[in-house]
């Protein structure tokens, strides 16, 4: 399995603090199943400020300790980056913000409880210029649990969606974990990963969200959403099946999210 979202570089954001936490992420993550890592720290200007030689460095270090661990586990650079007015010339500015410095995708974290104006507006007008937002962990986002179909119409036109592997197995609470269904369900999905930041409470672990999304959409489609499509958004491919069955947006209903899920 592939985890594009993973906070597990020592010392650089909210994770782990020093390279042993990172090594036991990194042990928990191997014991599941995952083979490769896109280390994310937060990026928010004036809080969370990095050099793309900084990520890159740790991330050369952390790789080498675990495979002295004879973990046999990838780890790639990358960033969460907070939405924000400054972030078109963020990204312009380094390709290391992008996952895997590929140029391409990018984690796109938004507010907890609301969103910006125009929010799908400005991260759309990100795609004439080749980049592609990836909405990091919109179950949790309250705002969005109301207004489901603003999710599915911006979808339609082009973002792509990351769910938190903890939101589908219940860990962070029964509303993310219902809206995460409610998502799965309308193929709004590209993607499970962790958005681990340690080894205890926020777990790099992926096979059980996984298990619970095969029950939901079936075994090949959760195996997109931890392999297949992370696979092809590391390497800047497009997505295999994007806009075909599967990957549709529903029809906009002026319904909640919470009606639709027991329809």
């Amino acid at each position: 399995m592939i985890d594009i979202h993973c906070h597990i570089l020592p010392g650089m954001d909210d994770g782990p603090g020093s390279l042993r936490e990172a090594l036991d992420m990194c042990r928990e993550a191997a014991a599941d199943g995952v083979e490769t890592i896109v280390a994310t720290p937060h990026f928010r200007p004036g809080m969370y400020e990095f050099t793309g030689r900084k990520v890159i460095d740790t991330v050369n270090i952390l790789e080498k300790a675990a495979i002295e661990e004879g973990l046999h586990l990838r780890i790639l650079p990358g960033a969460e980056i907070s939405v924000s007015p400054e972030m078109p010339s963020f990204l312009k500015e380094g390709r290391y913000l992008t996952l895997n410095n590929n140029g391409r995708y990018f984690l796109a974290e938004l507010p907890t409880l609301s969103v910006p104006p125009n929010w799908d507006t400005f991260l759309l007008s990100l795609l004439s210029s080749g980049l592609t937002p990836i909405i990091a962990h919109p179950e949790r986002n309250d705002w969005f649990m109301n207004h489901p179909d603003a999710l599915a119409s911006a979808v339609g036109r082009g973002l792509l969606v990351q769910v938190t592997a903890m939101s589908i197995t219940g860990g962070l609470g029964g509303d993310a974990r219902d809206f995460s269904y409610y998502l799965l369900r309308h193929n709004l999905v590209h993607a499970i990963a962790s958005d681990a930041h340690s080894a205890d409470f926020r777990r790099p672990v992926l096979s059980e969200a996984s298990g619970i999304a095969a029950d939901i959409v079936g075994r090949e489609r959760a195996e997109d959403l931890v392999n297949t499509v992370p696979q092809a958004i590391i390497e800047g491919r497009d997505i295999p099946g994007l806009g075909q069955v599967g990957y549709a947006h529903p029809e906009a209903q002026k319904k909640t999210w919470f009606t639709k899920l027991f329809r």
